[in-house]
């Protein structure tokens, strides 16, 4: 993260935070139960109001039919396209029917029945009187009506509406349950009119997000979002029913100033009384099928067609109870709504569910005895007897697929040495380090079988090292198993041993290995998830991201996934790679592609390691505040795993941002964590910047360069040339110095990424106090998407001595000002105001940038060539540019108006 070092002005330690910032948030707070049960703001469907608008007061239509399942939001956007359309000048009507008003002549719309026609129910003249009065109320406006539920409209209510449409010239919106279209009486009103219909989707992932963020007042994290998404369908009304609960509960807290529910989300949290009640309207036989699929969910078509009777099947599907899906392997039936899932199984007694499971276990293998984990897993839940063999097979398969809980569950099954070595690797899988430590030190003295003591000890390496950060003792594992198993055994040993020497910054040393490896890989699946990113990392740290970006393009469609963590940290190194690259932006679209992966395999190191790519590639983009989130993120996932690999990295980073954000107590306490931590960051590792943070915030530069100077060499030292070049280039920054700007210089030659010769650029012309190529690097850092750094760079240089080269830097840095996010760093000038046109070189600049030439510009103003050619030179000084090549360009940033 070479743009580390910006961590903001210090000297603001004892002020307040800028308004509209915090101090630190609370690591662990509870959410008030009120809160929640507020009313919610309408949020993630911006887009569907516009659109519902827009086909409303459309030409040639009535108005809409709006559809969507209940509870997903359809009664919310109703009144705020009412809303919409009255502050445009519309007299807006909401018609509010219920199932009471059905039976009642006129019972939706009695609001707008004119005293004097109460006493005529029945007549045919109450719908003239209506329009009447709304026609008068209106004066000249588009009256627009809001129909909700249309499905509940009695018949003389509809007469009213159909009279206001047709004759009044009103438009309407009329809202239902997808289910009631086709049937009466939507049926009917869809008949006499014209309607646009618009389907209301439940919310997406992202959608989902910013309303819990918008309820609790915080955002969640990317595990607990995901779980209340998919638990939810994306449903507002569930996920209003899900939280409260959880809040009621307890479940759910806010770490780091992020939501999290601290522990696996169990089932009884999903339960909801509005699917509870859903479940009423079926009949005992569609319940009773229900029950199959909700307790196999999903079910083959083939298994759930032996089962239940295919009439029945498909007016469950009709009710959208269920969907059929088709993957790549299989159609299979699911229960569209997991809440319904969720609610059949709490009603669903203990004798009859192991009945089901028993049924199904059956129906399985007899339709498709090839589906073993299947198979196996409902026989287990019905408490029949499986042979050890089969299930030990199961827990392989389960774990090949990436299925890392089943792999788990399974292997608790069988109490035998084989099912503890599955145990135990199905736990370094789903990052339960301790456990796995525990069952893979015993099972190793009670294999027998020399491959299968040989995987043990390279998993409990694997473990000790990465779960525990002990590389001696993983490697004191590593050498007592070659010496007392034969040396031909497999080659887990040797990826475990390559894993502790890249990873614990070893680099000279596993460049030798690591080649050994690739000739020689392990069949084992975590072991291949695990040395996936070995060979790129490598040439990550030894300055070499491009051909790292390269290999892993490759290798991208086959990558295993066994272990997520490890998966993550192949993702998160072409992160770093891209960045290294001069591929911001690629790298930013990395980011959230590969955090959602993390997130669908469920492994909160995986997610906080992504979220830390995250922060970093923000960092870069200069987004400092989209960079604090991230980190709060990770640091939210993993606190509560003191040994997570990269603990100190997250708070190093987070204290050095949080301290640019002017959020200062957030950055000490961020450092005194960084202080005690159990394990001291090495040259290889980001944490090391830590220190130097301190020391900044003490006022103590020189100290810091010292330190940064020392854990360069250091890095160098061990072939780390992505880390000393991240340390000299703060340095740089803090002291500019020939000696360390050659450095960089030398470091850059012999590497592959762009942003290696950009950085190296800087610092050689902070040292020669170079305006010309400041301004260049400036550009380039701009251009790249690099605008920390671009800003850094054009405050710098617009300090230097230089004419129309310093009003370029000093126009970029005020430009960029404007989107900076925090305080400005204390070792940085105040970027420099840029010189300003008058009126009259503004006006001739524009001009020729729009295409004139200096004999037509002079006729147009009526003043001499010369004069015109003096201030088309002025122009050119002030806006640091050499000709009238560059203007256009130049004024179109500044916001002139140029003709293109």
């Amino acid at each position: 993260m070479a743009n580390t070092a910006a961590p903001g002005r210090w000297s603001l330690i004892n002020q307040p935070a800028p308004p509209g910032s915090q101090t630190h948030p609370d690591r662990a707070a509870t959410i008030a139960a009120h809160h929640v049960r507020r009313r919610w703001p309408l949020t993630g469907r911006d887009t569907d109001v516009e659109a519902t608008v827009r086909q409303l007061l459309a030409d040639g239509l009535h108005g809409v039919l709006l559809t969507g399942d209940a509870g997903v939001g359809k009664s919310r956007l109703v009144e705020a396209v009412l809303n919409r359309c009255a502050a445009s000048s519309c007299h807006a009507v909401r018609i509010m029917s219920t199932p009471a008003d059905r039976d009642v002549p006129f019972g939706a719309v009695h609001h707008l029945l004119p005293e004097t026609s109460r006493s005529l129910a029945g007549s045919t003249e109450i719908p003239q009187a209506v329009a009447r009065t709304l026609l008068k109320v209106a004066e000249g406006r588009t009256i627009v009506l809001g129909v909700d539920d249309a499905s509940w409209l009695d018949e003389p209510s509809a007469a009213v509406v159909r009279h206001l449409v047709i004759h009044a010239g009103a438009r309407v919106l009329f809202a239902t349950r997808t289910e009631a279209v086709g049937k009466l009486p939507v049926e009917v009103l869809r008949r006499w009119s014209r309607l646009a219909r618009i389907d209301l989707a439940p919310l997406a992932w992202s959608q989902t997000k910013q309303l819990v963020k918008a309820a609790l007042g915080a955002p969640p994290d990317g595990l607990t979002l995901d779980g209340l998404w998919r638990a939810t369908g994306g449903n507002p009304l569930f996920l209003r029913e899900v939280l409260c609960g959880a809040v009621d509960n307890g479940a759910l807290t806010v770490h780091e100033g992020i939501v999290t529910w601290r522990h696996e989300i169990p089932s009884d949290a999903y339960l909801s009384d509005t699917a509870a009640a859903s479940l009423e309207t079926l009949s005992p036989e569609e319940l009773d099928a229900l029950r199959y699929v909700a307790h196999g969910d999903p079910v083959p078509v083939e298994v759930i067609e032996r089962l239940v009777p295919v009439p029945v099947l498909e007016r469950l599907e009709e009710h959208r109870f269920i969907q059929l899906d088709q993957p790549a392997r299989s159609p299979q039936v699911t229960v569209t709504h997991p809440l319904h899932a969720h609610a059949v199984r709490a009603r669903t007694g203990a004798l009859r569910a192991r009945r089901i499971r028993t049924e199904l276990a059956t129906a399985v293998m007899a339709a498709r005895p090839d589906d073993r984990i299947r198979a196996v897993r409902w026989r287990l839940d019905a408490q029949l007897d499986v042979p050890d063999d089969e299930v030990l097979a199961a827990a392989d398969e389960a774990l090949l697929r990436q299925d890392m809980a089943v792999a788990e569950q399974l292997a608790r099954q069988v109490r035998t040495p084989a099912g503890a070595w599955r145990l135990g690797r199905a736990l370094v899988a789903r990052g339960e380090y301790a456990e796995a430590e525990r069952w893979l030190a015993d099972v190793y003295r009670d294999l027998t079988d020399p491959t299968q003591r040989t995987n043990v000890a390279a998993l409990r390496a694997v473990n000790l090292f990465w779960g525990f950060r002990e590389p001696q003792k993983a490697l004191d594992v590593i050498a007592e198993a070659k010496a007392t198993l034969p040396v031909d055994t497999s080659s887990d040993l040797l990826a475990a041993e390559a894993l502790v020497v890249v990873f614990d910054g070893r680099t000279d040393e596993a460049v030798e290995m690591v080649a050994r490896l690739l000739r020689h890989p392990p069949h084992d699946p975590l072991l291949a998830t695990a040395i996936a990113s070995l060979r790129p990392q490598l040439l990550l740290f030894i300055g070499r991201p491009a051909q790292a970006i390269v290999e892993l393009t490759a290798d991208q469609a086959g990558l295993p996934g066994a272990w997520p963590t490890m998966r993550a940290m192949t993702h998160a190194c072409h992160v770093q790679a891209l960045i290294m690259t001069g591929e911001i932006r690629q790298a930013a679209e990395a980011v959230q592609r590969y955090y959602r992966d993390a997130v669908e395999h469920g492994s909160p190191a995986a997610v906080g390691i992504l979220a830390l790519a995250g922060g970093i590639c923000a960092y870069y983009q200069g987004r400092t505040e989209q960079a604090a989130q991230w980190l709060r993120e990770a640091r939210a996932l993993t606190d509560d795993h003191p040994r997570f690999r990269f603990r100190e990295m997250t708070l190093a980073i987070g204290a050095g941002v949080a301290a640019q954000l002017g959020l200062v107590d957030e950055a000490r306490e961020l450092l005194g964590r960084l202080a005690q931590a159990d394990n001291a960051p090495s040259a290889a590792d980001y944490g090391a910047f830590g220190e130097v943070w301190s020391l900044v915030i003490s006022g103590d530069r020189s100290g810091a360069s010292a330190v940064l100077r020392r854990r360069a060499a250091e890095a160098a030292a061990i072939g780390n040339l992505l880390m000393a070049t991240e340390f000299l280039h703060v340095d740089m920054r803090l002291n500019p110095s020939a000696a360390t700007a050659a450095r960089l210089q030398q470091i850059a030659a012999g590497t592959d990424g762009k942003l290696y010769t950009l950085l190296a650029g800087h610092a050689t012309a902070l040292a020669r106090r170079d305006v010309r190529e400041m301004n260049r690097v400036s550009a380039a850092f701009e251009e790249l998407g690099y605008r920390g750094f671009a800003l850094e760079a054009a405050a710098t240089g617009a300090m230097f001595r230089g004419g129309r080269e310093t009003n370029a830097l000093a126009r970029r840095a005020q430009r960029l000002f404007g989107e900076h996010q925090g305080t400005w760093p204390e070792w940085l000038p105040e970027p420099k105001s840029a010189p300003v046109l008058t009126r009259r070189e503004q006006q001739v600049s524009e001009l020729a940038a729009n295409g004139m030439d200096t004999v037509a510009i002079a006729q147009a103003l009526t003043v001499s060539t010369r004069t015109v050619e003096n201030h088309l030179q002025r122009a050119y000084g002030k806006l640091g540019i050499h000709g009238r090549a560059e203007l256009a360009s130049v004024l179109a940033e500044d916001g002139f108006f140029i003709h293109r």
